[in-house]
């Protein structure tokens, strides 16, 4: 069995071409359907946005299979997780998941023969405007909580900022979403691994960094009130990795149904690829 690699595609949000012949050209890549969630948008920036990211991820799919941009289709869980449509996932081994925050796109890919694995990814700005005092009792277990108050007031936010990223990352992997109490598990860093990914950003992300901080052995427990030591451990089925691109924007990766340990690449999309 084959290692898994996940690559995590970068793709940027901001400063994006909306002239009339640009979106018209990226509008053709899209279904009906999706060209009407896309303008179901109120704010034009918002629609801008939307059309870009369903174009990134087309384009980034279409790297690992021979079917152009506008031939994927997709379908979407009982909570609205998408994936390709069956065929299309069994002829290519493709399971994705997206995520984006501000001028952020992260699409996570993982091509895999056979079952279907359960990917989810989520990447969050740290804002300095959130009231985490009012948000952690309510969506984050005991243990967690216990381990919080324990860190300094600045450690506190950046710890509640990791966690939040790697429960949306659990959650977008099972496909339940919010059905899933965000108090119902924990997640345990004490055996944590560190590496640094290369990350190419060229000239359309220059502030960011030449090489991004992972954090692996991120251990995901069930249970509520339980102390760690005490909790059922799902962690044989579900792999957590934590990562920062700067000092404000961090993301998680979640990935299930796969033993042997993921491997990850970093890669960049630069708009201007969209449409070659």
């Amino acid at each position: 069995m084959k290692t898994p690699v996940i690559d995590l595609w970068l793709c940027s949000l901001s400063n994006l071409n909306d002239q009339p012949n640009k979106v018209s050209q990226l509008k053709k890549r899209l279904t009906a359907d999706e060209i009407t969630k896309v303008e179901r948008y109120r704010m034009p920036s918002s629609q801008t946005q939307a059309l870009y990211v369903r174009n990134y991820l087309r384009a980034i799919l279409s790297r690992y299979a021979c079917l152009s941009p506008e031939e994927w289709r997709f379908e979407y869980g009982e909570k609205g997780k998408p994936s390709l449509i069956e065929k299309q996932q069994i002829e290519t081994g493709l399971n994705f998941n997206i995520s984006h925050s501000k001028e952020h796109l992260l699409i996570a890919v993982c091509q895999k023969e056979g079952k279907q694995v359960q990917l989810g990814v989520d990447i969050e700005h740290a804002r300095s405007s959130t009231n985490i005092d009012s948000i952690m009792k309510h969506c984050f277990s005991d243990t967690e909580l216990t381990d919080l108050l324990e860190l300094s007031k600045e450690e506190q936010r950046e710890r509640f900022f990791d966690l939040w990223a790697l429960k949306e990352s659990y959650i977008k992997a099972t496909g339940k979403g919010l059905a899933t109490s965000l108090r119902s598990f924990s997640f345990d860093f004490s055996n944590l691994t560190e590496q640094t990914l290369p990350l190419h950003a060229s000239d359309f992300q220059p502030n960011l960094q030449d090489e991004i901080r992972l954090h692996g052995g991120i251990r995901v427990y069930a249970g509520v009130d339980l102390r760690v030591a005490e909790q059922s451990d799902i962690s044989t089925t579900w792999q957590c990795s934590l990562g920062r691109l700067d000092d404000q924007y961090r993301f998680a990766v979640t990935l299930g149904g796969v033993s042997l340990p993921m491997q990850f690449e970093m890669k960049v999309f630069p708009p201007s690829q969209l449409l070659v």
